[in-house]
């Protein structure tokens, strides 16, 4: 992990087929290959990111865990590190400690997890998963503690519960190195297993009060744990030389939204029980033709995309400026994408990240006035 007064920044690996438009029938030209993952990981490593996130749904053409074993052996030593997101419904705690140590082992510091209870039990039946929410959240806490049970405990390990239960379980070597856990959640009994389990709590982009009021909640957990937190903002991005150039490229990403694409997306929002997955579909409620939510964030994404719904859109000063805000406000962990990935991530690397690790922060700070504040 980076030093805490420090931001790290990570991109998205993109497991489908990528492209420039989003909501269209038609599928994406740019194929998933080995040799793609490959080059969007040395290419956001050359950007300026540190690690990159899998993650796991069902249109990903490619098994996360697989994909990223794979893409890991393919790349350099020296490439950025994979966040590797995991629904507890798809492996035992028991064997998922012991294959993610292994990774650990082999790729020293350059494993993350990423936990994802699952917001749409539509969804996560297509994994053979039915638990509804309150026992899909007590899963995942006993997940994530067994997790690092195996990883921290001498051997053997047993634990016995009515969801898991395991007896003399060895796992040695332990990782080389911690395994950061990753967890989000907008739920009370999320934010619960965030404090007490996780290193890394990650929020989607929302408007501005909206996460300063789940900041607050969750610093009062701290507060109670003793245990300190990271926090962790994901979004997409949308960055162009000027202002209006990346307007345009948000209302292109949509240009070629199907209706029948946007209906069923819309139909599909009748099944999500996810606190946080709600919350971005009620952002996007009234919002005026441009889908502005406030200067700086654009919901137009969620148009035709599940998970994070809106994007950081302006000229490199904008976006360096709303990043500085969120980090004035705690965040100290940014996932961001853009379509298509590899296109999007050189561009952020060329136009942004500059000015936010280059400099002294007074320096950084000169445009601020770019983004005007939220009321």
């Amino acid at each position: 992990m980076t030093n805490p007064s420090q931001s790290e920044f990570l991109w998205f690996l993109q497991l489908s087929r990528d492209g420039e438009f989003i909501g269209t029938k038609e599928k994406p030209p740019r194929k998933p290959t080995l040799a793609y993952l490959q080059s969007l990981i040395s290419t956001a490593g050359e950007a300026g990111f540190e690690a990159l996130l899998t993650a796991t749904n069902y249109h990903s053409e490619h098994e996360n865990y697989t994909a990223a074993v794979a893409a890991l052996a393919r790349s350099a030593p020296t490439d950025p590190a994979l966040l590797i997101a995991v629904r507890p419904g798809m492996f035992h705690p028991a064997m998922y400690a012991k294959m993610l140590a292994t990774l650990q082992n082999l790729f020293p510091g350059r494993v993350r997890v990423n936990i994802v209870t699952g917001s749409s039990p539509a969804e996560n039946a297509m994994y053979g998963d039915r638990e509804d929410h309150g026992k899909r959240y007590e899963r995942t806490r006993e997940f994530m503690q067994i997790l690092r049970q195996l990883w921290t405990a001498p051997p053997p390990q047993s634990f016995s519960s009515d969801l898991y239960a395991f007896e003399n379980a060895v796992l040695d070597p332990a990782p080389v190195q911690p395994i950061p856990l990753y967890f989000g959640g907008a739920s009370p009994v999320a934010q619960g297993i965030a404090a007490d389990l996780a290193d890394v709590y990650l929020m989607w982009g929302e408007r501005e009060d909206m996460l300063a009021e789940r900041l607050a909640q969750m610093r009062a957990l701290e507060a109670q744990t003793g245990r300190p937190l990271r926090y962790g903002l994901r979004t997409h991005v949308i960055v162009r030389e000027t202002e209006a150039e990346a307007r345009e490229a948000a209302e292109r990403l949509i240009s070629r939204v199907d209706p029948d694409v946007r209906a069923a997306f819309v139909a599909s929002h009748a099944h999500v029980d996810g606190v946080g997955q709600k919350r971005q579909i009620d952002m996007m409620k009234g919002l005026d033709a441009d889908l502005m939510v406030e200067p700086g964030l654009w919901a137009g994404v969620g148009m035709a995309r599940s998970g994070v719904g809106v994007a950081l859109v302006g000229d490199p000063q904008q976006v360096a400026a709303k990043i500085r805000r969120y980090e004035d406000m705690g965040f100290s962990s940014f996932i961001f994408s853009g379509y298509p990935h590899l296109e999007e991530a050189r561009r952020f690397g060329e136009l942004v990240m500059p000015l936010l690790k280059g400099g002294t922060r007074e320096e950084r700070a000169i445009h601020t006035d770019k983004v005007a504040p939220v009321a």
